[in-house]
């Protein structure tokens, strides 16, 4: 039902970091965006450049943040998000609810009081929503339309 897509790290020395990852795990660069939609300027108003790096199956995405607008000190590494696909669209409303359910229950002490994000879809088709687990890590669901074969 779920499937890893990336993990997401955010620095404020992008070369250093991709250079390391590149050397380290032997990754290549997929691509990189210097422009961003509204939806992840309001989440990381400080987010300068990203960069995705592939090894196998595994991906990441490398968040460069202007630590003059940093929300998070520049000097604290952190874990920025990790990203879940899943294989059917209708299972984001799903998980949302249940997030939603879950965050309303009063079962649970969540350290972040942020209800998950609107589902979004961008113009390649990818939808996706973002929220946090009890402890204040981020997580993205994303639904990816497989391609039409021809």
């Amino acid at each position: 039902m779920f499937k890893f897509d990336h993990l997401a790290i955010q620095t404020d020395d992008i070369e250093n970091t991709v250079r390391w990852y590149k050397d380290f795990f032997h990754c290549e660069e997929n691509w990189k965006l210097t422009e961003f939609s509204d939806l992840t300027l309001q989440r990381l108003p400080s987010i300068t450049k990203l960069v995705e790096l592939q090894t196998g199956n595994f991906k990441i995405h490398i968040f460069d943040i202007n630590s003059d607008n940093c929300v998070v000190p520049a000097t604290a590494v952190q874990y920025q998000h990790f990203c879940i696909e899943i294989s059917e669209i209708n299972q984001l409303e799903e998980l949302k609810t249940c997030w939603l359910n879950l965050y309303e229950s009063g079962l649970y002490k969540f350290k972040r009081h942020e209800k998950a994000t609107d589902i979004v879809t961008d113009k390649d088709g990818i939808s996706s929503f973002y929220c946090y687990d009890i402890n204040g890590l981020e997580f993205e669901v994303m639904y990816k339309p497989q391609p039409k074969k021809t």
